[in-house]
Formats: structure tokens, sequence, C-alpha cells
């Protein structure tokens, strides 16, 4: 038997057009902290990423359960906001589960936060679910569990 390739997950990087907007909705709106906030020019980050004088600001933030996302602005390229549907192919979302889905909600109406959808029970019916946009346009699923799920 081989040992597996994968052996856990690591964290979700997400471009965006301005740090600024973006760390503010992952920050201060969903409440994630900031664990590393850094640039790099570097050989390395040009060799992986297959372009040629990248500079990229980078901050990764961290859930109450550890998971680590990523934001990257390459600050010398152009970055555009692009419209892709929901059922292309490639990334479509993320999702954070949260305790309450009914007050995660009117919190982020207020906050004048994207909205794509009220609080729904899932067909299964284990999780009331709604969906919104961060700053980039970029669909953040937000799921409230309702058993042990």
């Amino acid at each position: 038997m081989s040992l597996p390739l994968v052996i856990g997950y690591r964290h979700t990087g997400i471009i965006v057009k301005d740090m600024k907007k973006s760390l503010h909705f992952y920050k201060d709106i969903l409440g994630l902290k900031v664990i590393q906030d850094f640039s790099d020019s570097s050989e390395y980050i040009n060799r992986i990423t297959g372009i040629t004088k990248a500079d990229v600001h980078m901050i990764k933030l961290k859930a109450e359960d550890g998971t680590v996302l990523e934001l990257l602005e390459y600050r010398n390229h152009p970055t555009e906001l692009v419209d892709q549907p929901i059922f292309n192919a490639g990334a479509s979302h993320i999702a954070f589960q949260i305790k309450n889905a009914d007050k995660t909600f009117n919190k982020l109406k207020e906050k004048g936060v994207n909205i794509i959808s009220e609080p729904i029970l899932s067909s299964e019916k284990i999780a009331k679910v709604f969906l919104c946009l961060d700053p980039n346009r970029f669909r953040i699923e937000l799921v409230e569990m309702l058993d042990e799920h």
C-alpha cells in the first residue's frame, strides 16, 4: 500500500484587487485573525508563480478552528475583477462555518456586504446556509450546522 500524496489541508489563497478592502472584510467583518503580513519579491516567489518581477503582498488570516486564508495582492501586475458564474470550472467559493446564520446575515447586511441569498435550510436539512460576495466578487458560503454533522 502506498502512502497518500496529500496528508492535510494547508490554506486557501485568494488574489485580491484591493488589500485594504479585502482585509477589512475578512478581519473586521468576518472576524478572522491576522497571523502573517509580509511582502515577497524574491526569486522564490517569481519561480513558483512563473511570473517575472513579482511583488506580492500577502496576509494570512486564521479562523477559530485553525483554518487559514491567504490574501495575495500582486502589486505590479494588473488584477481584474472577473464575474465567474458559479457553475464554471475552477474555484467557485469558500465556505466558513458560523454559529448563527440569521445573526450573521443581519450583521453582514448592516455592514453593507453584498449578499446573494438569505439563510435557508439545506436540502439535506442539516444546515442553514447563505452566500455573500467579498470585495473581489468572490463567493463566500456561510454555514450554520444544525446537528452534530
